[in-house]
């Protein structure tokens, strides 16, 4: 079997596990990454029915400058974290979305602002959300935005996830916008 490489890896681990200190330790590895306290999950006590709450716990991502082995990812991690694996993560994106539970019903939600970053981490939270043209499209219809900047500084404001998607398709956007308002003003359009 291949030993395995990979750049992004991840572990979970209780909160009472960890040292009080944990997140400035985490904090002075210097390793790009994001972790988030899941203190609301619950699971199914399958006899009674009923909801019961889990311990808290971390998830937390870690990204290496190239590719590293699991032993290397691991070695990373202080002692007293009693962190004994840790897994590859194949897509970015899918971990960041799980560390909120976006789009998984069933369990306890997390907003993004609970969402620490470290050292430079970051992600494209229009492809965490799956946004594309049709959420701008919504977004102008709904507010009747006839501007760029009107809608940039409006994304800017109340939908900065929307920015990632409009910075990277700007053209697409501002012809949108240009042909809209020309058919508002010779009346073939509301």
């Amino acid at each position: 079997m291949a030993v395995k490489k990979c750049r992004t890896w991840w572990f979970v681990q209780r909160i009472d596990n960890l040292p009080a200190d944990w997140e400035k330790i985490l904090e002075d590895l210097l390793i790009p990454g994001a972790y988030i306290v899941h203190d609301r999950d619950t699971k199914l006590d399958v006899e009674t029915g009923e909801l019961l709450p889990v311990a808290p716990h971390v998830h937390c991502i870690l990204t290496f400058n190239s590719q590293v082995l699991v032993d290397t990812a691991l070695s990373y991690l202080p002692d007293d974290f009693g962190v004994k694996y840790i897994q590859p993560v194949p897509n970015r994106i899918g971990a960041y979305r799980y560390l909120m539970h976006y789009g998984k019903e069933d369990k306890a939600q997390y907003d993004r602002d609970e969402i620490k970053h470290m050292h430079g981490f970051k992600v494209n939270m229009s492809e965490v959300y799956n946004l594309d043209f049709s959420d701008v499209y919504a977004l102008i219809e709904q507010y009747d935005i006839r501007n760029f900047a009107v809608l940039v500084s409006f994304v800017v404001e109340f939908k900065p996830e929307l920015m990632p998607y409009i910075a990277g398709h700007t053209n697409l956007v501002k012809s949108y916008l240009q042909e809209r308002k020309n058919m508002v003003s010779s009346g073939k359009m509301g």
